[in-house]
């Protein structure tokens, strides 16, 4: 039997592994080459280094900044877990921000009201907001809730703090939630509020999550940019015993 033949390496990738070792040598925010440099230094096509560009990009070794290429920060990890981005990027020493898009009031229709347990026609709050680290835009997070549970939150609520942390302190204890994940591209809308290109792939998250007592607290649509995010979850044996 004959072996199956060794996979063709492709020039972009020769060219991406070379520019891996020499960020190993980089620090973060360090300027990166240019297209035009990399292309005369590995004597290959402006085409090859964009691809490895690209690639480099979506690993979130490098990012854009403006008409300049630097070296980027490790990507923020995200638990898959209770806790809201604010708590989850403060343990890992970094900057959390909100950038306030707006607060609107709602109807809840027959899909809405179902996820929320509440009847339909029923007010709603929606508030949507940006999510920075350490000043970079990296998620847009769309919450629902409610509006009967939550009285005078768009009035008295700090839009850059957790909104977990605020449906706390109203005496709700997060007690499960059902996510779903799955992958992404930006409208023209959402790449505009969080600047980068239509073409970045993004991780979409939907969320409800239930209190105590298995009551709906909130539906939320939480869109992260894939370049600058990764998601971690710890799994136990006894949490899916075998079949």
């Amino acid at each position: 039997m004959t072996a199956p033949a060794e996979p063709r390496v492709l020039k972009h990738q020769v060219v991406r592994a070379q520019l891996d070792r020499m960020l190993d040598d980089m620090q973060v925010g360090d300027p990166f080459p240019a297209e035009r440099e990399i292309a005369e230094t590995y004597d290959v096509a402006r085409e090859t280094v964009r691809q490895a560009l690209r690639e480099l990009l979506l690993a979130g070794r490098v990012e854009r900044r403006g008409r300049t290429t630097i070296v980027a920060r490790p990507k923020i990890r995200q638990p898959l877990a209770m806790g809201s981005y604010t708590e989850a990027v403060k343990s890992q020493g970094l900057t959390a921000g909100r950038i306030l898009v707006g607060w609107l009031d709602l109807a809840a229709d027959e899909t809405l009201a179902a996820t929320l347990a509440i009847e339909t026609g029923a007010p709603i709050i929606q508030l949507e907001r940006v999510l920075t680290t350490d000043g970079v835009r990296v998620g847009l997070e769309t919450t629902k809730l409610p509006a009967d549970r939550y009285p005078g939150l768009a009035d008295t609520f700090d839009y850059r703090d957790s909104l977990y942390a605020e449906i706390r302190s109203r005496g709700i204890t997060f007690e499960r939630t059902v996510d779903t994940i799955e992958t992404a591209l930006p409208d023209a809308r959402e790449s505009a509020l969080l600047s980068v290109d239509t073409r970045t792939p993004m991780f979409l998250l939907n969320r409800v999550s239930y209190d105590q007592n298995n009551i709906p607290i909130e539906q939320r649509r939480s869109l992260y940019r894939g370049d600058r995010m990764t998601f971690t979850a710890i799994m136990h044996a006894d949490q899916h015993p075998p079949n």
